[in-house]
């Protein structure tokens, strides 16, 4: 007997779209090297995409806007998996602030190994949502 595949099982990740801030004052102020994982992760994954943005507030908290402070501006990302014909899967997933290249070269790790394994991606480079969206 043969085992057709179900159709509520889930569905590997074979790419990613990840969005950068580069808003000018905010992210796209951080240091540009952090970002040299992000472009070579992106370069090895088929499937991989790399969009430059303007503020991804909407998706997360930034703190360079409504009176909010930060000690050093970081590169906030957000990731969604998908598959081969960009269908995305599941929520996106927002990272940052990246201000270091070894947290960079974790979440590169993630998307080019970690992601299509189904692992999930290095909690400590999680971004802090907005506080007016739900876990929706």
């Amino acid at each position: 007997m043969t085992r057709r595949p179900s159709h509520t099982a889930a569905r590997q990740a074979e790419g990613f779209t990840a969005a950068v801030c580069r808003a000018e004052g905010g992210c796209g102020a951080a240091d540009g090297r952090v970002l040299e994982a992000l472009r070579t992760a992106t370069r090895q994954v088929p499937g991989g995409l790399l969009v430059a943005t303007g503020c991804l507030g909407r998706h997360l908290h930034c703190p360079h806007h409504e009176g909010n402070q930060v000690p050093r501006a970081g590169h906030r990302v957000v990731v969604q998996p998908c598959t081969r014909d960009r269908t995305p899967l599941g929520p996106a997933l927002a990272f940052g602030p990246l201000t270091e290249p070894d947290q960079s070269e974790a979440l590169a790790g993630w998307l080019t190994e970690g992601l299509r394994q189904g692992r999930r991606p290095p909690r400590r480079l999680l971004a802090v949502r907005s506080p007016g969206r739900s876990g929706r």
